[in-house]
């Protein structure tokens, strides 16, 4: 079978420093470019901004990533520490205080990324996310080249899809596909419902989105 290409420019708006969810604008054109199965290559066409995989569900963990970025490269435009501890300002700072910080995040992260696409869809694991990391700190227009290449969808017959269907694995019984039925439904609730301060403004305490994702942790540990 021949392999077939499409490329497309994803382009977006970002308004401060932090993470860009893309799933569900790289799921929605792949869907329309007919492609069942194959490889996605991004690249992220900036020098200031830059592709991650992470958690997909808990918020605080991209503020802790956050957080962390901040610590490691601030964007006082101080610049770096001598032998002596004395910080000198960079050199590169035309556009402001943030530029060349946002130069040394990118470097530090990537700005290509490769993925799997099966089904006409990513393949991701259910705890991932595609991201965009802004790190310039009013944020900018971004791009993002999407380069696909794979297989068209084919036609399958009845008598195919009853095959399919009877080569499905023992080990999946009806408990388990039960589970993973039940795990994605939390998943996405957690996405639909998530409030990203509600942490910070209830002291700490649990929040209805800290027990569904407990709950999708202990479903996870049920299948293993």
């Amino acid at each position: 079978m021949d392999l077939v290409q499409r490329l497309h420019v994803l382009e977006l708006r970002t308004a401060a420093p932090g993470f860009t969810r893309l799933n569900e604008q790289l799921n929605a054109w792949i869907a329309g470019t007919g492609l069942d199965q194959g490889v996605l290559h991004l690249t992220c066409l900036h020098t200031s901004a830059s592709l991650t995989i992470n958690e997909n569900a808990d918020p605080r963990v991209l503020q802790d990533l956050t957080a962390w970025m901040e610590a490691v490269v601030p964007q006082d435009g101080r610049g770096p520490a001598d032998g002596d501890g004395r910080r000198h300002r960079y050199r590169h700072d035309d556009e402001g205080p943030d530029d060349m910080p946002a130069h040394i995040r990118t470097a530090l992260t990537a700005q290509t990324m490769t993925l799997s696409v099966d089904q006409g869809r990513l393949l991701l694991g259910m705890w991932q996310a595609v991201y965009l990391w802004e790190h310039r700190s009013q944020g900018s227009q971004r791009r993002i080249a999407c380069h696909l290449i794979g297989e068209a969808i084919q036609a399958v017959s009845p008598h195919q899809t009853s095959l399919q269907q009877s080569s499905l694995t023992p080990t999946a019984t009806p408990q388990t596909l039960l589970n993973l039925r039940n795990s994605e439904r939390i998943n996405q609730a957690i996405q639909d419902r998530f409030d990203p301060q509600a942490w910070e403004s209830s002291d700490g305490l649990d929040t209805e989105v800290d027990l569904l994702i407990d709950r999708l942790h202990q479903i996870s540990d049920e299948q293993r």
